[in-house]
């Protein structure tokens, strides 16, 4: 037993150093900082691309001792990567702006329906942690889904109409999910 406590240790702090340095280049949603044109980290001078593109990456960290947590919040993050995301030569840089960050708001919804049905479903941490990775797969899937409606419906933010329509909805939503926020 003395043996591994070194060895458990050195993985600790290896993970731990690891994680850090991975998050260096992650930007967490945040309901007061919304997205400008410097946390783009690609520049794209081609007009024949994407307005803008955003990567936008959901993580977990969980373990069979969260079982008596009381809170899931801080196990599940909703952040962008920056140095993956572009801003193009676009003819309105606030509406691209804009659509990305109502992507943001959406991917922050679904974070929180995460957090809450890891609060739910907090029992089943007892036979191990495999469940996560289906909640987490069932939670993306959703995610994309609507992601895709959004574009379509909003013609990737350029249809004002239903751009506000859907700003308006994303305002209840995190409200109705507040006490799964990490803020």
């Amino acid at each position: 037993m003395k043996h591994l406590v070194p060895f458990i240790l050195f993985i600790v702090f290896n993970y731990t150093s690891f994680s850090q340095s991975e998050k260096n280049d992650y930007l967490a949603w945040s309901s007061t900082r919304k997205l400008t044109v410097n946390d783009f980290g690609i520049k794209i001078k081609d007009t024949q691309t994407n307005a803008s593109y955003a990567q936008f990456i959901m993580g977990y960290q969980v373990n069979g001792f969260d079982m008596f947590a009381k809170n899931f919040n801080r196990k599940v993050q909703n952040n962008m990567i920056p140095s993956a995301s572009w801003l193009g030569p676009t003819r309105d840089v606030a509406v691209t702006l804009q659509y990305q960050q109502t992507l943001f708001d959406i991917a922050e919804v679904y974070a929180r329906q995460f957090r809450k049905q890891l609060k739910i479903n907090k029992r089943k941490f007892v036979k191990g942690t495999s469940f996560v990775k289906d909640l987490d797969a069932s939670i993306m899937t959703a995610f994309a889904k609507r992601r895709l409606l959004y574009d379509l419906e909003t013609t990737s933010g350029f249809d004002k109409i239903k751009q506000q329509q859907w700003e308006d909805r994303l305002q209840k939503e995190p409200d109705e999910l507040k006490m799964y926020s990490r803020e």
